[in-house]
């Protein structure tokens, strides 16, 4: 995996992140936070991993080559819908939209299981989101993606990232990059959305540790 553009790790390295209720918040611990509609625990917490700072995790996963990280991702997103072949197929878009708009896997897959906690590609919003990422039919057919069919897992992932990237890249932080991603800029589209970043961003933040201690198990069992 190419090494992720200076000025998007920038961004992701302020720490930006909100307390959630009950939930202490560190530079070197944020736990999950869960949406109303996500399952109660995220999974198993992996232990603290060798890297000793968010920053440093940061830049070990900008490192890592998608053949390593691809099996501790599909045991995270695992935990949200357990057919195999699209937990397969959502994981190679993510880790192909990763590489080519320079957006962390993490940030990506947090994102993704926060709007849409099941994983069904077919989902729609009151509003008209759909997929996977719950992009609005506005967004469709750029030309990154080469389809505007936003139930397929591919189509939708690469629209999904690419929001995200331009709004990375148009912000001054993660915290507002997400908001406007969620629709919550000058309002209250949706119920609490100014507390969507934390969530997502505590969520990256599991992953990332998973996707470390994943690559870490599997070079030892390699030795």
């Amino acid at each position: 995996m190419r090494a992720i553009s200076t000025g998007l790790l920038a961004l992701l390295l302020v720490p930006t992140v909100a307390p959630l209720p009950g939930i202490p918040v560190s530079m070197t611990d944020v736990t999950g936070g869960n949406s109303s509609s996500a399952p109660s625990v995220d999974g198993p917490r992996s232990a603290s991993p060798a890297w000793g700072t968010h920053a440093d995790s940061l830049r070990a996963e900008a490192l890592l080559p998608a053949s390593e990280i691809r099996r501790p991702l599909e045991r995270f997103l695992g935990r949200y819908n357990t057919d195999r072949v699209l937990v397969r197929r959502i994981s190679r878009a993510v880790l192909r939209e990763s590489r080519r708009q320079q957006v962390p896997p993490s940030l990506i897959a947090a994102v993704l299981v926060t709007e849409n906690t099941t994983l069904r590609p077919e989902a729609r919003s009151s509003v008209g989101a759909q997929g996977l990422m719950q992009v609005m039919p506005m967004h469709a057919g750029a030309e990154l993606c080469r389809s505007s069919d936003l139930v397929d897992v591919d189509s939708n992932i690469c629209h999904g990232t690419l929001i995200l990237a331009r709004n990375l890249r148009r912000t001054s932080s993660s915290t507002a990059a997400l908001l406007r991603y969620n629709g919550c800029v000058r309002g209250t589209n949706t119920p609490d959305c100014h507390r969507y970043p934390s969530r997502v961003l505590a969520r990256a933040d599991i992953v990332r540790r998973e996707l470390l201690a994943g690559t870490t198990t599997l070079a030892l069992a390699a030795r």
